[in-house]
């Protein structure tokens, strides 16, 4: 197994621990009401499996970069963080809706109002107020869809309600105590998430280095994407071609949010250029009011998306701005003298006038005998389909776009007997 596949074994099964640990004592229910010892010890299983996966969100989100090498990528350790999360929701709802079970049927009106924070014991609140805390803020994320600046607020409050988690489990003292395995577990795990939510949310800001870079131009390339030049300040930036910074703009007509984009090119004096397309209200806003003499500040690098890595025959397959680390793979390729590669890019537009620096690639065929470009136009060839690529499975596979081409190719490669270590994808949509 390669580095790169071995964190989401490595995170799953760190909270899975969790069962196994809590057969070690096996314990005895404290709980009354004439309650099934079955449905009690799943509660329990549900409800630390849960707290564990829970845990591990926020070392997932946090943003260290050495982790990236373990996940091959920090967009693959925000899915799984996603993953992680909607599962944790959904074992920490379990753990009581089982303990209300005893209510039926006869008293069943009691069912929800157990669901709630009115218990005699306030360590048993304090799970009702953490559960329905997490609910809350899962709402906002799945259900209502706040705007990103508004709900990155709203996020930050996840810390909270795990610090109830926590409290809730100490206090209530149901198995921790005769499990001292367990008991180092949880406060491992404990002390884990709250430093990296502490670090992510508190800390962040004020210790992760930002370099500064001004805004020299903001080109309109057509009515939806803007491209920007940016200067640096100080020092300038280091990163390896196809690798992306979270930009945030000091500008008065901005918001402060911070968003990835790939960086498409370097300069000999430092110089960077990024593309952003009009997909929210923040780039929007953006595209609209970004004007020279902006200050961004730059967080990264992250991306372990490298064509460097890759065999030599290779296929690239870009959509919309997903065409941005090829931009900077071709910069790449002409400065290292157009190493001995044999590459394939597919350039996927709905339109001939959306495929931005074309002639770049055009340039580079000119060059290069073994790079060819095919533009692939919605209008008139119809959608990119695996058929219409010669020998590929023999090739190493980079695709970046719309996650709807993604979700197309990515199935009908491995129909075609690509296997998944030649499949390299990343995504935008995470942050």
């Amino acid at each position: 197994m390669e580095k790169s596949d071995s964190g989401n074994l490595i995170f799953w099964g760190v909270a899975l621990i969790a069962i196994p640990l809590w057969l070690l004592s096996f314990p005895e229910t404290t709980i009354r009401h004439n309650v099934n010892p079955f449905l009690v010890y799943i509660s329990q299983i549900t409800a630390l499996t849960g707290f564990s996966l829970f845990a591990l969100t926020f070392v997932l989100s946090a943003r260290w970069r050495w982790l990236e090498d373990y996940f091959g990528g920090l967009d693959k350790m925000y899915h799984l963080h996603h993953t992680m999360a909607r599962t944790a929701l959904v074992l920490l709802l379990v753990h009581p809706i089982l303990l209300a079970i005893r209510f039926i049927p006869a008293e069943t009106d009691k069912v929800f109002w157990y669901l709630l924070p009115l218990h005699r014991k306030f360590e048993i609140d304090l799970g009702s107020w953490a559960l329905w805390g997490l609910i809350l803020l899962m709402l906002f994320t799945i259900v209502i869809k706040l705007p990103y600046d508004k709900w990155k607020i709203t996020h930050k409050f996840m810390g909270v309600f795990f610090i109830l988690g926590i409290l809730h489990i100490f206090f209530l003292d149901l198995s921790v105590s005769a499990n001292p395995a367990l008991t180092i577990y949880i406060a491992a795990l404990s002390l884990t998430g709250v430093a990296a939510w502490v670090y992510k949310s508190v800390l962040f800001d004020w210790i992760v280095e930002k370099p500064r870079y001004r805004v020299e131009n903001a080109d309109r390339l057509n009515d939806q994407v803007i491209e920007i030049t940016m200067t640096p300040e100080n020092e300038k930036v280091g990163f390896i071609p196809g690798q992306y910074f979270f930009f945030s703009f000091r500008d008065s007509n901005l918001s402060g949010e911070s968003h990835p984009f790939t960086v498409c090119d370097e300069t000999d004096k430092g110089q960077i250029k990024i593309m952003v397309k009009v997909l929210g209200d923040y780039t929007k806003q953006l595209y609209r009011n970004l004007k020279p003499g902006a200050v961004a500040m730059l967080e990264g690098p992250y991306g372990r998306f490298d064509y460097r890595k890759g065999k030599r025959k290779q296929l690239w397959i870009g959509g919309g701005v997903g065409i941005a680390p090829f931009l900077s793979w071709a910069h790449d390729l002409k400065q290292q003298g157009f190493p001995h590669y044999i590459i394939d890019l597919y350039y996927c537009v709905k339109t001939e006038s959306e495929a931005i620096h074309l002639h770049l690639f055009k340039e580079i065929e000119s060059e290069m005998k073994d790079f060819h470009v095919h533009l692939i136009r919605e209008d008139v060839e119809g959608l990119l389909s695996v058929n219409d690529i010669n020998q590929i499975e023999e090739k190493e596979i980079f695709i970046c776009g719309p996650k709807t081409m993604r979700e197309s190719l990515v199935p009908q490669l491995k129909k075609s007997g690509v296997p998944n270590k030649a499949i390299h994808y990343e995504d935008f949509d995470f942050s």
